[in-house]
């Protein structure tokens, strides 16, 4: 028989309406919209895209903060039922084991629903706080610990969830920090090699390469190539295409979503995401340097 920690709808009642004494610091991400009181014990670790992640020292416990553009609660509540809660890029899953309560707080929506399974390869038991502000807030909180120590972290995680509140997203806060980040950078995207029967014969895909050249007076230049070859019938044809163009760029948010806005043609509208120096644009990696084109 397996050996796990489940919560009764009661434990989940007291949860929400029951606060623990442990000490604790503020924590308020105006880009998130979130302000919570995170349990000293826990220590900030590095950001990783939309995610803000506290452990403790002996890795016992811990708290994840991850951004969700346009969550919709009924939605996600219904993924957890049907499927569970998976994230392979940043290695969770987790599957519910009791009903949601309300998580009473103002200005918006918000569901605390037990659950456990794996972060990271680690098996856990926790609580996962599902929260849509009124303000295009949108954010998960995870808060878990190891089975064995849940019986000394579950008041502690009562404290930090009791303190969640929304707070009000900056925007232009948002756009002049990305903004300052992509100034003077180029955005390198490399696609792998790939193949595939066509009528004619076999395609082979060579590397692909799109580059955006950021500079800081809000010029952009984009430079593309590709190169692939078709085989089939005694004969191999091969294909090269290269294209540049030169245009504007800036950063917009909406929602709590930040976007890059490049105008070198039809207007493009990327959704911006980074982790540490790589960048995500509509979800597919990018490299981030320093641009050799800006002056």
């Amino acid at each position: 028989m397996r050996k796990f920690m489940t919560f009764t709808l009661g434990a989940i009642l007291a949860f929400a309406g029951t606060a623990g004494t442990a000490d604790a610091a503020n924590f308020t991400d105006i880009s998130f919209g979130i302000s919570i009181d995170v349990d000293d014990a826990l220590s900030r670790q590095p950001p990783l895209r939309d995610i803000q992640y506290f452990k403790s020292q002996d890795s016992s416990g811990s708290l994840m903060i991850k951004r969700i553009h346009d969550l919709t609660i009924v939605d996600f509540l219904e993924e957890l039922r049907d499927v569970g809660y998976r994230d392979m890029r940043d290695q969770v899953i987790l599957g519910m084991t009791g009903e949601p309560v309300d998580a009473g707080i103002e200005s918006g929506r918000g569901l605390l629903i037990p659950v456990r399974g794996r972060i990271r390869g680690q098996r856990i038991t926790g609580v996962v706080g599902a929260y849509s502000g009124h303000d295009g807030q949108g954010f998960l909180v995870i808060g878990t610990a190891k089975p064995e120590y849940w019986a000394t972290w579950e008041p502690r995680m009562k404290t930090m969830f009791s303190s969640v509140r929304f707070v009000e997203i900056e925007r232009n806060t948002m756009v002049e920090d990305w903004e300052n980040l992509l100034k003077g950078r180029k955005l390198q995207f490399k696609q792998a090699k790939a193949s595939s029967n066509t009528a004619g014969g076999m395609f082979y895909g060579g590397a692909a390469h799109r580059d955006y050249h950021l500079c800081s007076d809000g010029t952009v230049m984009r430079k593309s190539a590709s190169v692939g070859k078709v085989e089939g019938q005694n004969m191999t044809v091969y294909s090269r295409s290269m294209n540049r163009s030169r245009g504007t760029w800036h950063v917009i948010v909406s929602q709590g979503t930040p976007s890059l806005i490049v105008r070198d043609g039809p207007e493009q509208k990327l959704k911006l995401e980074h982790e540490g120096e790589n960048f995500l644009l509509d979800g597919k990696p990018y490299i981030i340097t320093t641009s050799d084109l800006c002056k």
